[in-house]
């Protein structure tokens, strides 16, 4: 069973579409008991009894489980993680403002919904809160980054995407889940987002590397096109930046 962590706001939906294209049937998710979209087979699942149903999972043919759960509670049914964790992780910063401008956007299950959409619970407060602060590291504690069979960087999208599928890399028309009104912030409130989240920083740039040295000891990387236009080559410039 491959274990495919999303957390919250690292292009882990427009990946759970690639996912869909590339394995279909075989894809379970998983967004907690009573989300529509988890699989039916856990429905009934608790977040602590997620690796107790890795077995019935894997008994219907479902090769991959994608969704938003913390790697200790299927840390037991690990036994490879260079072949069986899959991740995403974004600049601790922009995922944390993100993340806010998405609940002050759209309609969430957070009792704090409406303090945000009233302009009562601000960036910065919201970023202080504990649940959301190093939230990289609150999902993939247990187990070294270094050991995870795909590392990719949202930044960094469609090059992941090459790097685990090569030429059969799913082409997304579109990304999604992105939030349309992103707020701005400015640098005193960044600097002091950042000061939340140095365990994340210090995550965020293991990854970082891990993906530059795996670019570099890779040749002939097909990556799909952008949804909208790029810029030059993502796999040279990163090449480029360990030479």
């Amino acid at each position: 069973m491959i274990f495919s962590i999303h957390i919250p706001k690292t292009a882990g939906t427009s990946f759970r579409n690639a996912l869909q294209a590339r394995y279909g049937d075989r894809l379970a998710l998983y967004y907690g008991p009573n989300d529509p979209a988890t699989h039916p087979l856990l429905r009934r699942a608790s977040r602590k009894s997620l690796a107790a149903h890795v077995p019935r999972l894997e008994d219907h043919g479902i090769e991959v489980l994608h969704g938003h759960y913390v790697l200790p509670l299927v840390e037991t049914a690990v036994t490879d993680p260079s072949k069986q964790l899959w991740t995403w992780l974004r600049d601790p910063v922009e995922r944390i403002i993100s993340h806010y401008s998405y609940i002050r956007e759209r309609p969430t299950k957070w009792s704090f919904d409406e303090e945000i959409k009233a302009g009562e619970l601000s960036l910065l407060k919201f970023s202080a809160m504990r649940r959301f602060r190093n939230l990289h590291s609150q999902y993939l504690r247990g187990i070294d980054i270094e050991e995870f069979g795909f590392v990719g960087l949202s930044e960094r999208f469609e090059l992941g995407l090459g790097m685990l599928f090569g030429e059969d890399a799913p082409q997304l028309p579109r990304r999604y889940n992105a939030t349309d009104d992103k707020l701005e912030a400015d640098e005193a409130t960044r600097d002091r987002i950042h000061a939340l989240n140095l365990d994340d920083y210090k995550l965020y740039g293991r990854a970082a590397r891990t993906l530059i040295d795996r670019v570099a000891a890779s040749r002939d990387i097909v990556t799909p096109a952008r949804p909208d236009k790029a810029g030059a080559s993502l796999v040279k410039r990163l090449i480029r930046k360990v030479q």
